[in-house]
């Protein structure tokens, strides 16, 4: 696997493909069901959530053959999947750490995969593309894979593989790789934290990743 270096350069690819959202559509058309991701940082500015909830209603109405895949984190995840939710809750898919994690901020008939549900190779193979990812985690990786005892840093772990998980999918849990990273970044760190991790793995497989420089222009 060729490895790509993610850098605030090449974050959005040729930003000029997608200045429609007619070019997204061309980008999936020969897809029956493309998983789209939408997600971003926490730390939404509210002023900002009102459009993220209107993305999230048009590219539900506008690619209805498209699901949509979030982390369920307070801000930009729920955001983007209430204006899902408006258009079809059922079209919703929520990957979270462990079963319990949040669960009142999922409808009840969205798609909820939790780490938990991986087998043990699937797992393996997710954490190994976590650490290609960001190697500057593969210590608190090990540590997560190594120990049953909940620490800060198995935490820590075990949201930066369920990031991974949402790109790459797996079939042992019903999840299709992703065919489109569409996010909500800080713009002055935007390959920061989880966010950030998330961007690198999108990269790496060849996954088109877009933010709010490439999808602003795309509301009313």
């Amino acid at each position: 696997m060729t490895i790509k270096k993610a850098t605030n350069q090449n974050l959005g690819y040729e930003s000029r493909a997608w200045k429609t959202l007619a070019s997204v559509r061309d980008y999936l058309s020969s897809r029956e069901t493309p998983v789209i991701l939408l997600e971003g940082t926490r730390q939404l500015p509210d002023a900002d959530r009102p459009s993220l909830v209107a993305l999230g209603r048009l590219l539900a109405t506008e690619l209805p053959q498209a699901v949509f895949r979030t982390g369920n984190a307070t801000g930009t995840d729920t955001a983007f999947a209430d204006g899902v939710a408006l258009v079809d809750v059922r079209r919703l898919q929520f990957v979270i750490p462990q079963s319990r994690m949040g669960r009142s901020r999922i409808p009840p008939l969205a798609y909820t995969v939790s780490l938990e549900q991986l087998t043990a190779q699937a797992g393996a193979s997710v954490a190994e593309a976590t650490t290609a990812a960001t190697p500057a985690n593969e210590r608190i990786i090990q540590h997560y894979r190594q120990t049953r005892v909940p620490t800060r840093a198995s935490a820590q772990a075990s949201y930066l593989i369920r990031d991974t998980l949402k790109v790459l999918g797996s079939a042992d849990a019903g999840l299709a790789p992703a065919a489109l990273g569409i996010f909500f970044v800080n713009s002055d760190d935007p390959l920061g934290g989880g966010t950030g991790h998330t961007i690198r793995v999108c990269l790496q497989h060849a996954v088109p990743v877009l933010t709010q420089k490439h999808w602003r222009g795309w509301l009313p």
